[in-house]
């Protein structure tokens, strides 16, 4: 991860950048950074995340608004933000104090079916971000965390940039598991079909969900979209529908929510026909309309 010298912006929010005024310890080649405990924190207003962003809370607690919606993080929770995600609006209790790893999702260099389990479990933690660690499994993802820290420092290990890595991650693997008790993340045995469903939800991502027809995720991929809809559900048990609207009210939320931009140009931006058909398509999703929206949760 590089350090920035100038904030970058994406649709009126800042880049998330914790680095500024922070003691950090930095592995050589920059693909984790480790905070070990708060620092200071940046100005209090929305931070655009392209990493995964994983904070331990060890006293007190915090509430942050994560993509548009409150969560409230306890002593001995741990809180993962998935690349894409928009984090602002923080409270701390004057005691609040936490770890915090940010890592690029291409550090993941697990087995294609450890990425393919990874990619099941963000749709499931992109809704339920914090969870409880037990004693046990406290103990366990603190181990971890000393354990990246003293590896870190130790520079002339002949395998270092390999046992960083495979700690890492053994950290997120085991931090993921703990946010996923009870779901299915089963992965299926077809790496073909795991590797055209990652392709897909790179596209639908990349896009922002401002093209929503299944077909044209299809014919990017030169694939059926009756075979690229089996792929999906047999990967994510979700259909393509459902990954592209996710993605497309996230954004709108976050144009809504977080820019200037009129309704009738951010109905516009996502390639809607018109404003009408846009209000539909907002209010049948999130339950308010786009006005009602803006006005409930604009700052």
């Amino acid at each position: 991860m590089q350090q920035k010298n100038e904030t970058e912006k994406k649709n009126g929010m800042r880049h998330l950048d914790l680095l500024d005024s922070q003691n950090y310890i930095m592995p050589e080649d920059g693909g984790v950074v480790i905070l070990d405990g708060l620092g200071q924190l940046p100005e209090n207003e929305p931070y655009y995340s392209e990493y995964i962003f994983i904070a331990l809370c060890t006293n007190g607690k915090a509430q942050i608004v994560y993509d548009g919606k409150p969560v409230i993080i306890h002593k001995d929770e741990v809180f993962v933000a998935v690349p894409g995600s928009v984090l602002s609006d923080y409270m701390l209790s004057p005691s609040f104090n936490c770890k915090i790893l940010i890592i690029k999702s291409n550090e993941i260099t697990t087995s294609q079916e450890q990425q393919t389990k990874f990619l099941r479990s963000s749709l499931h933690f992109k809704d339920n971000p914090v969870a409880k660690m037990t004693d046990t499994e406290k103990e366990m993802i603190f181990g971890y965390y000393n354990l990246i820290i003293q590896r870190i420092q130790n520079t002339e290990q002949p395998f270092y940039h390999s046992i960083i890595r495979s700690l890492i991650n053994a950290f997120i693997m085991e931090t993921v598991g703990i946010l996923m008790h009870g779901v299915d993340v089963e992965a299926p045995s077809s790496i073909h079909g795991e590797q055209i469903v990652k392709h897909f939800v790179q596209l639908v991502n990349e896009n922002n969900g401002r093209e929503r027809r299944v077909e044209y995720y299809a014919d990017r991929m030169n694939i059926t979209s009756k075979y690229l809809s089996t792929l999906v559900r047999s990967v994510l048990n979700r259909t393509p529908s459902d990954i592209i609207r996710v993605v497309t009210m996230k954004e709108i939320e976050r144009l809504l929510q977080y820019s200037d931009k009129s309704i009738k140009q951010i109905s516009n931006m996502m390639n809607f026909s018109n404003t009408s058909f846009f209000g539909k398509y907002f209010k049948q999703n999130a339950g308010v309309t786009p006005v009602t929206f803006r006005r409930e949760h604009s700052k």
